[in-house]
């Protein structure tokens, strides 16, 4: 359970005290004792236990150990058997058990607890406050409710209960991330925040820190743990009646990107179902004002913005006789294969999917089957003018097995499979896509035997496999010496004979996982990585090959990301093959660069499109929820609130969003994107 923060709010004990003499009652806040003039208690509004209701709103209230704005007042050395209490403003009052108080609260082992959670926010400093009462002494305590919350890009807020916060789509580098903001502008990035912070008592500026915290669900970082801040954002407002605002920040999900030059300080690096939360402070004031809003939704909504769990199976081929093909040793295999986790994540973030823990993930080194693969018709899909296969399966002779005239591939494979069949093997047929130049699909054998090996095939003596004149019937061999062949244009859809006959063996059968296969290099040395898309309708899918040249440009080719977006895309294409070259895109053919500018976006559209595709409504589903949170019963109750019950602001803003935040892609501008009306610009 994480520690009830100390943070959040100091009361003073004000020294108008009646009655009784003695000693004065000590007073804690969240622990610590009241030692300052004036205190702030935050305007509860956002939804820290994720049920879909405003934490305002929440009856009974949610303890100080999940809802951070929850303040707890102790009040000890009390001798009296009850305290009364009442407040004025926006405060609420609750007992310790989250009930409404009704005037009383009992007083054990000499001190009385109670909670309060701001309801509503201040129109002047002070004008709210909690009056205690026992024993004849009374106490005053004056609060101001002020309001943390964050932006969007067009300045509409972000509500905790209904929306989210996600990485940005564009370059960080981009003019879509503003350097300077003035107080009303807007950018054009709707994925990009700004801190909005009411506080009646304030100075026209102020600082505030903004942090990524995460959660049980975070990858990288325990829960609550700290995984990166912006430690001074600069705010300010044009006048007393105006919240203070910062500038816009961007939210990334890699290094690379937090460096970027030129925006220091506008970065925050985040996780999928972190916390982002402002917390803001001023000198005046004992306690903090904070907020907070998570990156994505939980996993149980639909919607790109809905977290999403995808699963890699990480398989690291070893040379025969020899080490893996990367690394040094198998310890360096294993934390190069891990690494493409690392990445994958950093990228499709973006889509709000995570591939799960790296230093957890499952990693296989293994050597290819040997001879595992019977391929008949490979490449030209040929028919059968009529003729007979005899084989060896683990040097047991099998046949002859008899294809008629005008057999497809697949007619033969079945016979083929029957005959091991009876020979003691499990055996299995899969059919693969015609290439563009062939009469059929050609089709493929495996086998198995009894101990889930699997079975090696060999032509008998120095014979043709089959006598057939037409339709041939092939052993498929993997040899890493000469690199993997790989596929072109016109057999992408089936594979190379070597691809099928390295793949099919040792593929789990599991189509929601991914199977990443790491090998030493492909034979003609035309690519770095290949996938094999299920819309190609292909025996082999949900896999792909990465070679140590792909390994090796980790985080300038993106190429493990890059491929397994052809997968959850259900595209083989490249989108600088229809339109305009844009090499900052993850699914750009050719692009190589370790910068902020390599290719390493994807679109709105894409993402959606990968939600659609691969998500759990898809057949196969990819991917699979992430999360799911515990709605609330209430939760569609306070769906149709009106915003201004949510978040009460200054009547000249700018009226908040009230519903899901548009697509990003829609870019709206403010009908004044400067904000010169206000002659205030806001930098660090």
């Amino acid at each position: 359970m994480r520690a009830l923060p100390t943070f959040a709010l100091s009361l003073l004990l004000l020294p108008a005290a009646t009655g009784a003499q003695g000693s004065p009652w000590a007073l804690q806040w969240n622990g610590a004792d009241v030692t300052q003039p004036e205190a702030l208690l935050s305007l509860d509004h956002d939804d820290d236990n994720d049920d879909g209701v405003p934490d305002l709103a929440e009856l009974p209230a949610p303890d100080p150990a999940v809802d951070d704005e929850v303040a707890r007042l102790t009040v000890r050395g009390v001798t009296a058997g009850a305290v009364r209490v009442t407040a004025a403003g926006g405060v609420r009052l609750v007992t310790r058990e989250g009930l409404a108080t009704e005037g009383l609260v009992p007083v054990l082992r000499g001190a009385a607890e109670l909670r309060l959670v701001g309801v509503a926010t201040s129109r002047t400093p002070r004008d709210a406050s909690v009056t205690l009462a026992a024993g004849g002494v009374t106490r005053r305590l004056e609060v101001t409710v002020g309001a943390a919350a964050l932006l969007r890009g067009d300045n509409g807020v972000l509500y905790g209960s209904r929306h989210a916060v996600g990485i940005s789509h564009e370059v960080t580098t981009s003019p879509s991330l503003p350097r300077t903001s003035t107080w009303s502008s807007a950018s054009d990035d709707l994925d990009n925040v700004r801190v909005e912070l009411w506080d009646p008592g304030a100075p026209l500026s102020g600082r505030a820190r903004v942090e990524a915290l995460g959660t049980a669900v975070s990858v990288g970082v325990r829960a609550g743990g700290l995984r990166a801040q912006v430690s001074e954002v600069a705010l300010a407002r044009p006048d007393a009646e105006a919240p203070m605002r910062s500038r816009f920040l961007r939210l990334v999900g890699d290094d690379v990107d937090v460096r970027a030059p030129g925006v220091q300080g506008q970065t925050l690096l985040v996780g999928l179902r972190d916390r982002v939360r402002v917390r803001y402070q001023r000198v005046d004031a004992a306690g903090e004002l904070t907020t907070d809003l998570r990156v994505g939704r939980p996993g149980n909504e639909d919607g790109v913005l809905a977290a999403r769990r995808a699963r890699w199976r990480l398989v690291v081929l070893r040379q025969r006789g020899a080490g893996p093909v990367v690394g040094n040793d198998e310890a360096g295999a294993l934390a190069i294969a891990r690494r493409q986790v690392e990445i994958s994540n950093e990228v499709y973030l973006q889509c709000a999917v995570t591939w799960g823990d790296p230093m957890t993930a499952r990693v296989d080194i293994v050597e290819p089957a040997r001879d595992a693969l019977l391929s008949v018709g490979d490449n030209d899909g040929l028919a059968a003018a009529g003729g007979a296969a005899r084989f060896l399966a683990n040097n047991i002779a099998v046949g002859p097995v008899r294809a008629l005239p005008g057999w497809r591939p697949v007619d033969t494979a079945r016979a083929l499979a029957a005959a091991l069949r009876a020979a003691g093997f499990t055996a299995r047929v899969t059919t693969n896509a015609r290439t563009d130049y062939g009469a059929f699909g050609s089709a493929d054998v495996t086998a198995h035997d009894r101990a889930g090996r699997p079975v090696s095939f060999a032509a008998i003596g120095a014979s043709a496999i089959s006598t057939d004149a037409r339709q041939t019937v092939t052993v498929g061999r993997v040899d890493l010496g000469d690199g993997v062949d790989e596929f072109n244009n016109l057999n992408s859809a089936s594979g190379t004979l070597e691809e099928r006959a390295l793949i099919k063996p040792l593929t789990d059968g599991d189509a929601g996982t991914i199977d990443l296969f790491v090998i030493n290099r492909f034979a003609r040395g035309t690519r770095i990585g290949e996938a094999f898309v299920e819309g190609a309708a292909g025996a082999i899918f949900n896999g792909l090959l990465v070679d140590r040249a792909g390994i090796s440009a980790e985080r300038e080719a993106w190429t493990q990301s890059h491929e397994a977006g052809h997968i959850l895309l259900d595209q083989p294409w490249h989108p600088d093959n229809t339109g305009p070259d844009r090499p900052w895109l993850l699914m750009d053919a050719d692009a190589s660069l370790g910068a902020v500018t390599g290719p390493k976006r994807l679109s709105v559209e894409e993402c959606a499109r990968i939600h659609q595709q691969s998500g759990v409504g898809a057949v196969p589903a990819v991917l699979a929820r992430f999360d799911e949170a515990r709605v609330s019963p209430r939760a569609l109750e306070f769906a149709r609130w009106p915003a201004e019950a949510l978040y009460p602001r200054p009547a000249h803003v700018e009226a908040p969003a009230t519903g899901p935040a548009p697509a990003a892609s829609a870019r709206p501008r403010a009908d004044d994107p400067t904000g010169s009306e206000l002659g205030l610009t806001i930098t660090d």
